[in-house]
């Protein structure tokens, strides 16, 4: 999969477009700066005279809400527009939501052969995606062998979720492959990956493949919890508030298990109020803690449920029936703003995709060329005659062998070619204030 090249230009500068071509990247800019309708608008042109990754890019775009509402018919006709064209990325999402059935009739035969397709052709997610239906049986037959082979492919291309999958499967191998375990786990969590972060917290906490380390567990919870995973919310409040070789520390306790308890974690929330019951670094409060543990016993955890239970069971003494009413419609507004706590989570680790993550070198390469002013076309992901020229041009001008390869390397000398102007614009733009 091509590398994730874009997401390191300066933001500042694509406003600047001077040669560079203004549609693709004003839609970026417009988008960062939160302005989806400009994007769109930036982009519609481009996307209906047939402009594959600006046709992917307007699916994101209703499918996202971005622009308003949820407009799932509007995403599925660009996801198609594309994907019936061969790209990738537009495949796999159209199959996901073929498969969900959302805004369509659910169809888990198309739906797997796109995913197959796109995945055969290198792109990484896809890869991902069918390895997961292969693991869960999901309109393919149950295998886990390859699972575990498009799991690793995805892997190797870096994708930090299928990082994460090697890892759980060197897990539940146990023995020798915990060892193999953190390598995986520590890859995924390098990449960003959250919940990889919180379980190499884990075995360093328990000694698993490795040392036992309060400290490093301590590390590695901080950074998923930083990143807003309420499981690693929980773990690190229990080291804050129980942890051995550490400053046992009440109060930030009871805010991490706050911030799991709206999270959605059932033991997030029975900690939360354990600590209003009882005034652990925080003020009593045990009308909020009865309701807290309300939420907990049908939070979908059966072990969280069952201590919730029992808590509940202890708490009820100290509150009147009035105040047991009064808990339970306290519980019922929690539930709703839990919910809108979890959706906000999950619509910020929500990233845009950008023309070099669709897992083709040739729509990255003509998008850049495009760009840079070399080629005036479609981005259709077909390297003709038009294309390769342009290439060509690119590499005479760059000291590069003239020989209209489109790959990897063509791609990064583009990118290196388009940051350089970047810069030289704004520095421009500078000199001129």
């Amino acid at each position: 999969m091509p590398g994730r090249f874009l997401t390191t230009l300066v933001l500042t500068a694509l406003l600047l477009a001077g040669p560079l071509r203004a549609d693709y990247l004003g839609g970026w800019a417009a988008l960062d700066a939160g302005d989806a309708a400009g994007a769109r608008d930036a982009w519609i042109d481009g996307a209906r005279r047939g402009d594959l990754d600006l046709q992917f890019a307007l699916g994101l775009l209703h499918e996202s809400g971005l622009l308003g509402e949820v407009d799932r018919q509007a995403a599925l006709d660009w996801y198609r527009a594309a994907a019936g064209r061969g790209l990738a990325a537009a495949q796999t999402r159209l199959a996901r939501m073929l498969a969900a059935g959302e805004g369509v009739e659910a169809d888990l035969e198309l739906a797997t052969d796109l995913l197959m397709k796109a995945a055969e052709a290198g792109y990484a997610p896809a890869q991902y995606n069918l390895a997961v239906a292969y693991e869960r049986g999901e309109g393919l037959p149950l295998d886990p062998d390859l699972a575990a082979m498009w799991y690793q492919r995805a892997a190797t291309q870096d994708l930090p979720e299928a990082t994460y999958a090697m890892g759980r499967l060197a897990m539940a191998a146990g023995g020798t492959a915990t060892a193999e375990a953190m390598g995986w786990y520590r890859a995924a969590a390098e990449a960003g990956l959250a919940e990889a972060a919180n379980n190499l917290g884990l075995l360093f906490e328990r000694g698993q493949g490795v040392g036992r380390d309060i400290a490093a567990a301590a590390m590695w919870y901080r950074r998923a919890a930083d990143q807003g995973l309420a499981i690693a919310q929980n773990n690190l409040g229990q080291l804050m508030q129980y942890g051995e070789g550490l400053t046992r520390d009440p109060v930030a306790a009871a805010v991490l298990y706050k911030q799991a308890a709206f999270g959605g974690n059932p033991f997030g929330q029975v900690n939360y109020a354990q600590a209003l019951a009882n005034g652990i670094g925080v003020e009593p409060d045990a009308l909020e803690s009865y309701a807290w543990l309300l939420l907990a016993r049908v939070g979908g955890d059966a072990e969280a449920s069952a201590i919730a239970s029992e808590y509940a069971v202890r708490l009820q003494p100290r509150l009147d029936l009035a105040m047991r009413h009064d808990a339970i419609a306290r519980a019922t507004a929690l539930r709703q703003e839990v919910s809108a706590t979890v959706a906000r989570l999950q619509d910020a680790q929500r990233m845009p995709v950008r023309t070099e993550e669709l897992g083709a070198p040739v729509i990255a390469a003509q998008r850049y060329l495009n760009v840079l002013g070399y080629l005036d076309g479609t981005v259709d992901g077909i390297a003709g005659p038009g294309t390769v020229a342009a290439a060509s041009r690119f590499q005479g001008d760059a000291g590069l062998p003239r020989d209209g390869r489109i790959d990897d390397l063509l791609v990064e000398a583009l990118l290196a070619a388009t940051r350089e102007r970047l810069t030289e614009q704004e520095e421009a733009t500078d000199a001129g204030d």
